[in-house]
């Protein structure tokens, strides 16, 4: 994973996720040869939970023809190196044990428990040996591909005998899952990584996916017998990962004639049954399924601005946790239409929409997602240029910084640093909260509104005069520039949940898709909609969706980093910078929550916009 160029947001290798779960009883239907049985795949997001490899062993076990339900284990994606053989093998078995002890617990009679067997292909020469995957007889009733690296599982596996065999059982009908890479090349068309040293950051550019398409005869692609209608994208809340998943939905769109493949994200420690690449259905496991839909209603796509940043409208987007009881909600890959209880839920039409606004603002406005710290200067240098220009035209060359905390000087400091570099050479003064100052902003040409911490913010609005001021200076100063947590803080609801932390960001961007994590709390309501800053480098799009099950009436908007979005008094609101601004839509949308906390959503609507767009939707 690259490293974003920010210090306070550099990020560690994987975290593990530690979940509790529960063992259940599976009762067998009866015994039915599995051939008679559609396919089944079983992606899994990553990890080796309990939850999810039973939910894999449902699916094996769901018709198998007995008296065991028998399961082989592929280890392809774990490396191939001959130095490593050995402990990659018994790395491998103790998987392979886990794998036979999850389906023990929920296989019942008449079948007499479970086997699961290791095949052991981890390299080339282990996958064209017939022997080695000789296992893959009809008895099989399961295949679990092991996680790792996808690109490496394929490399072994494509035009093997081995890739044969495992074609050949999945025909008969064993369920094929896997986690993590096993979940990548359960699609056709499969995402091996970003490129070089791109990381979720840079999802939303054009070719940040490094991907091996389904569609040409080289051996660069997922299983051939893996899904022709998904794409399938793992670890997916927990990396951030829906900016990489919409820009390759786009390319796909660009590289099957106008018609883009369905997005399936599957978080961590979570797995889906898809039937017959048909059918997604009884989500399983600690969180949800993302499904993301370009067709339905022909979301356009471009390129914009220096960085070729995805620009598209109305691209549908569910998120289906698992079902409580006695409820069932499918996704119906072929018509791409969600069913709740055997009812297609209808796709609402896109509504007009602009913003975000803010009613009677004399001057300019920036609302920044995270513009200092990091590699581009566009949005100081705009807000600079800009203060200038109000200088020449009589107001004083003073830029006022307007700090939420005094406890956050190390931040105060990089914002008038930046500022400098920018070319500010006139005065720059401070004023802190909850310290008396006798700086006045009547005048000033510009204001920096620095909220670095949502609790110092959460704390800031809480003083009238403080907030006094914020209205004050938003209202009537030439030039502002929010930032960060100040820039939440201008709109209907902001997050007064603690920022991620180099050890905890991966847990927090799976916790973010559960309801009320955020822990709203109201902004100051200048803006219009809500503002979610540093959408993609601190992974927060679950913010998005929590807010849309907040507060059904009103978009929530999502700034990136290195980017602003400008309002300028009779203009639309534009974005500045290198990065994207997101808007979720959640006006015809239908919210729920799963029995496990997380969010369940049909019909919310994504709309991602580059460097100079207007924010308008419908």
């Amino acid at each position: 994973m690259a490293t974003p160029s920010r210090s306070r947001t550099a990020r560690p290798a994987a975290l593990a996720l530690a979940l509790a779960t529960g063992a259940g009883c599976f009762a067998a239907g009866g015994g039915a040869a599995r051939a008679a049985e559609p396919t089944t795949m079983t992606p899994i997001g990553g990890g080796y939970t309990l939850e999810t490899l039973q939910g894999f062993s449902r699916a094996a076990a769901d018709g198998a023809s007995g008296p065991s339900v028998d399961i082989v284990v592929v280890p392809s994606s774990y490396g191939d190196a001959p130095a490593d053989r050995d402990a990659n093998l018994t790395l491998a078995q103790q998987r392979t044990d886990e794998v036979d002890a999850a389906c023990d617990a929920v296989v019942a009679a008449p079948f007499t428990g479970c086997t699961a067997v290791l095949a052991p292909l981890l390299n080339r020469a282990d996958a064209e040996d017939p022997a080695n995957s000789s296992m893959l007889t009809e008895q099989t009733d399961g295949v679990f591909i092991l996680g790792g690296d996808q690109g490496l599982a394929m490399s072994v596996l494509a035009e093997s005998p081995a890739e044969a065999a495992l074609e050949a059982a999945f025909t008969r009908g064993a369920a094929v899952g896997g986690t993590s890479a096993g979940a990548a090349v359960e699609s056709r068309s499969m995402i091996n990584g970003y490129v070089g040293d791109l990381g979720p950051w840079d999802g939303l550019r054009r070719g940040s996916s490094l991907m091996w398409w389904g569609d040409d005869t080289d051996r660069e692609r997922g299983l051939r017998f893996g899904s022709e209608r998904a794409i399938y994208d793992q670890h997916f809340y927990q990396r951030g990962r829906f900016g990489r998943l919409l820009s390759t939905l786009a390319t796909s769109d660009e590289r099957f004639g106008g018609v883009s493949k369905v997005g399936v994200g599957v978080d961590y420690a979570t797995g889906t049954h898809n039937t017959g690449d048909a059918t997604l259905s009884r989500t399983f496991g600690a969180s949800s399924v993302a499904v993301l839909d370009l067709e339905s209603l022909s979301s356009r796509v471009s390129w914009v601005g220096p960085h070729s940043v995805l620009s598209t409208r109305n691209v549908l987007a569910h998120l289906l946790p698992p079902d409580a009881q006695g409820s069932v909600t499918a996704y119906d890959l072929v018509g791409r239409a969600v069913t709740r209880n055997g009812t297609a839920v209808a796709v609402p039409a896109p509504a007009p929409a602009v913003g975000p606004e803010i009613d009677g603002a004399a001057g300019t406005v920036y609302l920044g997602g995270d513009v200092v710290g990091g590699a581009s200067t566009t949005v100081v240098s705009r807000f600079v240029a800009d203060v200038k220009a109000a200088v020449a035209s009589g107001s004083q060359s003073r830029v006022v910084v307007l700090a939420a905390s005094f406890k956050d000087r190390k931040a105060t400091r990089a914002y008038t640093d930046a500022l400098k570099a920018a070319g500010w050479t006139g005065t720059t003064e401070v004023v802190e909260q909850g310290k008396r100052s006798r700086v006045m902003m009547t005048g000033a040409a510009g204001v920096l509104l620095v909220g670095e911490t949502p609790a110092s913010v959460d704390t800031a609005l809480g003083d009238p005069a403080f907030a006094a001021q914020v209205r004050t200076a938003v209202l009537t100063t030439p030039v502002v520039l929010a930032d960060r947590h100040l820039t939440a803080g201008l709109g209907t609801w902001f997050s007064t949940k603690a920022d991620p932390t180099d050890t905890n960001y991966e847990d927090e961007a799976i916790a973010n898709f559960r309801t009320g994590d955020g822990q709203w709390q109201r902004g100051l309501g200048l803006v219009t909609g809500s503002l979610v800053p540093s959408l993609t480098l601190d992974y927060r799009w679950g913010k998005l969706f929590d807010l849309g099950a907040l507060d059904g009436d009103q978009v929530v908007w999502g700034i990136g980093e290195d980017t602003a979005v400008r309002l300028t008094p009779g203009a639309a609101a534009a974005v500045v910078g290198d990065g994207s601004v997101v808007a979720l839509d959640p006006r015809g949308a239908e919210f729920w929550t799963g029995p496990n906390g997380a969010i369940g959503a049909v019909n919310a609507l994504l709309n991602t916009f580059g460097d100079g767009e207007a924010l308008s939707l419908g």
